[in-house]
C-alpha cells in the first residue's frame, strides 16, 4: 500500500470514528465501556 493511500485510509477511519462518537450514542457508550474495561484490567 502506498503512503498516500495509507494516509487517506487513516483519515477516513479517524473521521468516521469521531463522527460515530459524536452522533451515535450506542456506539459512544460501547467505546467508553471498552476503554474502561481495558484501563481497569491494566491498572496496577
Amino acid at each position: 500500500m502506498k503512503t498516500r493511500n495509507y494516509l487517506i485510509l487513516c483519515g477516513v477511519i479517524s473521521i468516521s470514528l469521531v463522527l460515530g462518537l459524536l452522533f451515535v450514542p450506542a456506539f459512544s457508550d460501547l467505546v467508553e465501556q471498552v476503554i474502561l474495561l481495558f484501563l481497569s484490567t491494566n491498572a496496577r
